[in-house]
């Protein structure tokens, strides 16, 4: 069936893995997925080869990172991003062992087995740190920094990519726990509970561009939170700060049942029925699917000699969803794979 530039509603109330709540799981063992020891050493193996070729992020092939037995795994893990509950944990890098490039170079490695890396930023990043870089809160107007550039707390939201890995190279001494809800559990109780309200939510909202526009584009940008296509319902909801900031720029204000749609969306997602909890241990990777998982983080703090730091990949996958380019397309202009 040829995509429609139209966004048509779904009224019928999404199926299968995708919706969950947190009751569906019994514990982390449901969605964590553990390195052996023979698997850990065929990691081991892949990056000798690739610094024995000189390889570097970005200029690693994935036949330059050969991995016969995990990429199953991985390809296990795709399945269940695309297919199934939308997230999961690889967890048993012994990176505290490894220097952080050499971390760099494994997840990289890992990443091109999962899908193709994309960029995070207007610079073309495609790996980026996630930590405190010391420039502002969140909530502060003046600060023009991305969000994952801060030690604030995130609300619900998705990235601009299929799937978001972060591989944990040391978590913080206090805080930073991630949150997960399914926004398709979010979007049947809206469907159940406040139908009159979604036709804002494929309309969407208009979001600051945090000084990354490229060129003549203006500072913000429209984006609908929920896109039917294809029989597939996606969910692209973006960081709420940057709505509020965009309506500084933009000089046009939210009104008040679309601050309420905003508000909304969060408190669903907050649910204790709806909401997940985890703190990442050291050689974990977290994949998250973006179109139907959305997630955030308590505020944490540094303590001396523990920086908390996480290597982000944005990743579309090989079975990517397909929309209209005027659906979730990056912020940046850059093409959906490259």
């Amino acid at each position: 069936m040829s995509l429609e530039s139209s966004n048509p509603i779904r009224t019928e109330p999404v199926t299968g893995a995708g919706v969950w709540r947190a009751g569906d799981f019994s514990g982390p063992g449901d969605w964590t997925e553990v390195l052996e020891e023979c698997e850990i050493a065929e990691v081991e193996r892949a990056l000798a080869v690739a610094k024995g070729h000189g390889s570097s992020p970005g200029t690693l092939s994935v036949d330059d990172f050969p991995l016969p037995t995990v990429k199953r795994r991985l390809e296990g893990i795709v399945d269940e991003l695309e297919f199934g509950r939308g997230f999961a944990v690889l967890r048993g890098l012994p990176v505290e062992k490894w220097t952080v490039e050499d971390a760099k170079l494994v997840y990289w490695g890992i990443g091109l087995h999962l899908g193709t890396p994309v960029s995070q930023n207007a610079a073309g990043e495609l790996m980026a740190h996630v930590r405190d870089h010391s420039e502002g809160e969140l909530g502060d107007p003046s600060v023009e920094t991305r969000a994952y550039r801060t030690r604030s707390e995130l609300p619900f939201h998705t990235d601009s990519a299929d799937i978001v890995g972060l591989l944990c190279l040391r978590n913080s001494g206090r805080g930073g726990e991630s949150t997960l809800a399914s926004s398709m559990t979010i979007y049947n109780h809206l469907l159940a509970h406040h139908r009159e309200l979604l036709g804002l939510y494929y309309r969407g909202f208009v979001y600051d561009r945090r000084a990354e526009n490229a060129g003549d584009e203006i500072p913000y940008y429209r984006n609908s939170v929920y896109g039917y296509f294809d029989g597939l319902l996606n969910c692209r909801f973006y960081m709420t700060h940057y709505i509020e900031s965009a309506t500084v720029k933009s000089g046009i204000p939210l009104s008040d049942i679309e601050r309420h749609a905003l508000e909304l969306f969060q408190e669903i997602g907050s649910m204790e029925e709806h909401c997940l909890t985890m703190k990442l241990r050291t050689g974990d990777i977290q994949l998250l699917n973006n179109n139907v998982v959305v997630h955030g983080r308590s505020a944490f703090q540094d303590e001396p000699g523990r920086r908390r730091d996480l290597l982000r990949l944005w990743l579309n996958t090989r079975k990517a969803r397909k929309y209209p380019d005027d659906f979730a397309a990056f912020r940046f202009g850059m093409p959906k794979t490259q």
